[in-house]
């Protein structure tokens, strides 16, 4: 039967209490008329909102609602009478379609118009365009310029973007002709009740055939974005006046690209500082040296102290991360030491290793003892 409550608060007919109250939740934040100061369609869509809340989480109206397809406060009293209140045996052909292309006018156009690769949210100026990039490591660290498939509306050039068609934009409601109320006669008694499909006006809204009452149409385009060094995954990067155009005003929203960095087989990030593990040998760690690093720079040389122990964390100043906050700023590189310990099959090398054992007869492991006890 009715279908035109479920519609507005985008649900589905068999939908529980608490999806119906997450959507008016979630629509209430949208269309509220302190969020929206001064429209009128807005605020007329908000009231709509709130009486399809109203009916759908109250049992007995939906109830109602579900099997005659209206509802009025004046029904229940008579639910029980067995008289059949039912306005909707002979609904207009396009009374449902005129509502949904209303309603789209209203809501914006769903995925069928390519949104399923960037995500809109609302802003005052139009609409924001959210997309995400993925890039290499390297491409994070040095920056790059792309280009980026969009999807972007414009306003519409035959209706300036008012989203209904020529001349008046309505016409009379087909459902009750124009006369803003549907009657029903059941022997000596006669029912009214406001026509549910054009919500007791008497006309309807005659949408742009050009955008479909939408007040503005979608368009392929690639745009090119230039990537900053520095970026990380999650780093969200904004580009004013390159998203949705406002219906109204013309205006465009600003486009956000949200960045998706590959994680690096040597370098690991955090914050703008970079971390990385660098083998030695015995003797260098031993006796200390400059050994050969590699950085996002290229490869730079690392000062080892003297008898530098295993996990321990030497640093290079500026070979970090270009910063996004401060311009021209760079963070650390860390280097933690790892020993590597050689496998020695030849007589001459374990004489060495034993000669070195009775030079330095410490034992590291002295200090244990106290805990054994």
């Amino acid at each position: 039967m009715g279908r035109e409550l479920y519609l507005i608060l985008g649900i589905a007919e068999s939908a529980p209490e608490r999806e119906v109250k997450k959507a008016y939740r979630r629509l209430a934040r949208k269309y509220h008329p302190d969020i929206n100061p001064g429209d009128r369609d807005r605020e007329e869509l908000f009231r709509r909102i709130s009486e399809a809340y109203e009916i759908l989480t109250d049992p007995r109206k939906r109830d109602f609602y579900d099997t005659h397809g209206y509802y009025s406060e004046t029904v229940l009293g008579t639910e029980g009478s067995g008289w059949d209140l039912s306005f909707r045996e002979d609904p207009a052909p396009t009374a449902s379609s005129g509502f949904q292309e209303m309603l789209d006018g209203f809501l914006g156009p769903g995925k069928a118009n390519g949104e399923s690769e960037a995500e809109t949210t609302e802003s005052g100026a139009g609409n924001d365009i959210e997309a995400r990039v993925s890039l290499t490591f390297g491409e994070s660290m040095s920056g790059l310029t792309t280009g980026l498939e969009l999807v972007r509306k414009r306003r519409c050039d035959a209706c300036r973007g008012a989203g209904i068609g020529p001349g008046s934009g309505e016409e009379d409601c087909r459902a009750c002709s124009g006369q803003g109320r549907l009657i029903r006669a059941r022997g000596h008694l006669r029912f009214s009740a406001p026509c549910p499909e054009c919500r007791g006006r008497g006309h309807v809204r005659i949408p742009c055939p050009r955008c479909r009452g939408r007040g503005r149409a979608g368009r392929d385009e690639r745009v090119r974005v230039e990537i900053p060094s520095g970026v990380s995954s999650g780093s969200r990067l904004r580009f004013p006046g390159m998203g949705h155009a406002d219906a109204k005003t013309g205006e465009r929203g600003d486009l956000f690209v949200v960045t998706n960095v590959a994680p690096h087989s040597f370098f690991r990030r955090a914050g703008d500082n970079l971390y990385c593990t660098v083998p030695v040998t015995i003797p260098e760690a031993v006796l200390g040296g400059k050994i050969p690093v590699p950085t996002i720079d290229g490869v730079a040389m690392l000062r080892v102290p003297p008898a530098i122990q295993p996990g321990q964390v030497l640093r290079l100043r500026g070979k970090g991360a270009p910063s996004l906050r401060v311009e021209g700023a760079r963070g650390d590189q860390y280097v933690e030491i790892q020993v590597v310990v050689p496998r020695v099959i030849d007589e001459r090398s374990k004489e060495i290793l034993r000669e070195l054992a009775r030079l330095h007869p410490d034992d590291p492991r002295k200090e244990l003892e106290t805990y054994a006890r």
